[in-house]
């Protein structure tokens, strides 16, 4: 965000509950909805399982990027590609609690954040949180990147998500870059990353 404030874009982010997968979808769209009423062309920039409740509800938007997203297609469902998704040794960090939640394990952080500095990927292993929201078995029936000009970044030394399923969902959308980053490019390649968004981000302003 700092970088695409030098860039002159402003930005906004905005934390998932992560209590169920419609409490994130509604999220979402509250967010896309406060965004409009001030007048804003709204670009969405969402992350891995993030791309599964932008798909549901971001028809709204002028743009949508994928970071390593989830990108439903219609009909699909979005559990049954799962297997093929993620690495089954970042699975295995999984851990899901009485209370239903699931959390992850330290050793995620070599999954999510190898390719992160040490004390930035601390931080971020310290700020994760349980997750009750599962990826849902009925398809999104009209998944937004459909119909709204969207973009995937590929992160390709992805250990949680397979850097070719990743290229496969890109390979649907109008644009496209893979960045030598982990999972986590925002920690790992920031000015890379904003650098795309920031490409995306005029297209979609001089569209």
């Amino acid at each position: 965000m700092e970088r695409l404030a030098e860039l002159g874009i402003p930005s906004s982010a905005i934390d998932l509950p992560f209590t169920g997968y419609a409490d994130d979808v509604e999220c979402v769209r509250a967010a896309i909805a406060a965004a409009r009423s001030r007048g804003e062309a709204v670009h969405v920039v969402c992350h891995s399982y993030a791309g599964l409740p932008v798909a549901e509800v971001g028809h709204a938007a002028a743009h949508l990027t994928f970071v390593a997203g989830r990108l439903p297609l219609p009909g699909e469902s979005p559990a049954a590609q799962t297997p093929g998704w993620g690495d089954p040794r970042f699975r295995a960090c999984m851990r899901r609690g009485d209370d239903g939640a699931v959390r992850l394990s330290p050793a995620a952080g070599e999954f999510l954040f190898h390719r992160t500095s040490a004390p930035l990927a601390d931080l971020a292993l310290s700020r994760l949180r349980p997750m009750t929201s599962a990826v849902p078995c009925t398809p999104v029936s009209d998944p937004a990147w459909t119909s709204v000009p969207s973009s995937y970044v590929v992160c390709a030394d992805d250990r949680a998500v397979r850097p070719e399923a990743q290229r496969e969902r890109a390979a649907l959308v109008g644009a496209s870059v893979e960045i030598d980053s982990d999972h986590s490019p925002f920690f790992s390649r920031p000015a890379a990353l904003a650098d795309f968004v920031a490409d995306r981000h005029r297209a979609m302003v001089a569209a």
